[in-house]
């Protein structure tokens, strides 16, 4: 997205109508659609779902796909990926190069939307459909939402930044690719290239939403991170990372289904799968710097939930003595029949370690519920693989979650009380 496009969920947030074809809402979280995702996720063809690889960016397809499928609304710019450089750069890398009647256009003076992450195949003039519009009003991209053609849209008029700033995003996906350019002649040639220095630094979240009902400005976020560490040397090299992080990927998509489906939630609802936890939670702590974090009133993070280290329906909740939210749901899930175990001992710093961290840093209450840990076997070892994953407890986890929330998703609880762990009270 391009620079002059602002923060993202303060301009998502609204009374929209949300649409969603008619789906029999039910209470169940079958087993079967955990393993139909898991088996994908944790698969041999993603080999590992290492960061800044081919492999994880099948993955985020796949997350992005199912967010879709599931009804949930994209970001503004008809998008459910958010791009970051997981390893720095410069804030305004270079994206995409536009040759236009064989010179080329300053990226300050184009936009463009394609439809999917990863690097695209370059474009020509002859796969656009070029209207001439005199003028660039706020809601030209709403205008041409719907068109189901790749469209390219251009002016002789240049604009101002303070008029790129005005141009407001569709609430939902565009129908087809969009390239907006101005202060230009007509079109005689037309060649658009991805930098491929660009995409190959860039990893991606996945992030939808479901707009409230009646508190479209406040939120909740669900998350968990996709990425695993992808290849390693041996006779099983490949890291299929079932329970770190598949299992918590699989709660995240089958949450996202169940809300949609039921499709009454007062506040909106943000599900976002991070890319970059395993090198630093890169993806979480980008996404609060993109994000109004202000809006958002809780998150649950979703953690290695596959494997059971702590015997059956039994969790834990990271940083239960940082704010109100933990003692809240471990009431909410004791009531739904799960056993909440006290966190691991605090050395491990399992709290500041997973994707919550960043937003509690923002002064969100935002906490992990885990089933297992890093001592757990087969921790960021080969064998962590679906075979070992117990699948109808992570279901019944699942079901507990979602009921345990209903109170924040309908404002009935709003946490509060965060206190930093005293091992960071002095960082930054």
């Amino acid at each position: 997205m391009h620079k002059k496009i602002g923060h993202l969920l303060a301009m998502l947030l609204g009374a929209w109508p949300f649409l969603l074809a008619q789906q029999p809402v039910t209470d169940s979280f079958p087993e079967q659609r955990a393993r139909e995702i898991i088996t994908v996720l944790a698969g041999d063809s993603l080999r590992g779902r290492g960061n800044l690889t081919p492999d994880l960016l099948k993955a985020a397809g796949f997350v992005m796909n199912d967010f879709a499928h599931s009804g949930l609304r994209p970001l503004p710019g008809g998008s459910f990926f958010h791009a970051f450089q997981p390893n720095g750069g410069p804030s305004e890398s270079k994206k995409d190069r536009l040759e236009w009647n064989g010179r080329v256009v300053s990226p300050d003076d184009y936009l463009y939307f394609h439809n999917a992450p990863g690097i695209y195949q370059p474009r020509e003039l002859s796969s656009f459909k070029v209207i001439r519009i005199d003028s660039v009003s706020a809601d030209i991209l709403q205008r041409y939402q719907d068109v189901q053609d790749d469209l390219l849209l251009w002016t002789v008029n240049p604009l101002k930044e303070e008029d790129w700033k005005r141009i407001r995003l569709p609430a939902d996906t565009f129908a087809g690719a969009r390239l907006l350019i101005t202060g230009v002649d007509a079109p005689q040639t037309m060649r658009l290239v991805a930098e491929e220095a660009y995409y190959r630094s860039v990893s991606y979240n996945i992030a939808g939403i479901l707009p409230g009902k009646t508190l479209p400005s406040e939120c909740i976020v669900f998350s968990a991170h996709y990425d695993h560490i992808g290849i390693e040397k041996g006779r099983d090299s490949i890291m299929n990372g079932a329970n770190d992080n598949a299992s918590g990927t699989t709660a995240l998509l089958m949450l996202a289904r169940y809300f949609a489906m039921r499709d009454d939630n007062a506040r909106t609802l943000v599900f976002c799968a991070f890319s970059g936890e395993e090198i630093g939670l890169r993806g979480s702590s980008a996404m609060t710097r993109e994000l109004s974090t202000d809006k958002i009133k809780a998150g649950i993070n979703l953690e290695m939930l596959g494997y059971p280290q702590y015997g059956k329906k039994r969790v834990y909740i990271t940083g239960q003595h940082y704010s109100s939210m933990p003692a809240f749901l471990k009431k909410a899930l004791t009531a739904e029949g799960l056993k909440v175990v006290r966190e691991p001992d605090e050395e491990k710093m399992l709290f500041a370690r997973s994707d919550n961290f960043p937003f509690f840093r923002k002064g969100i209450p935002f906490h992990t519920i885990m089933a297992s840990d890093d001592d757990e076997p087969c921790y960021h070892k080969p064998c962590d693989e679906v075979a070992r994953m117990d699948l109808a407890n992570l279901c019944v986890i699942v079901k507990a979650i979602a009921h345990a929330a209903k109170d924040l998703i309908s404002a009935a609880e709003t946490p509060g009380k965060l206190r930093l762990p005293r091992y960071l009270e002095r960082e930054d």
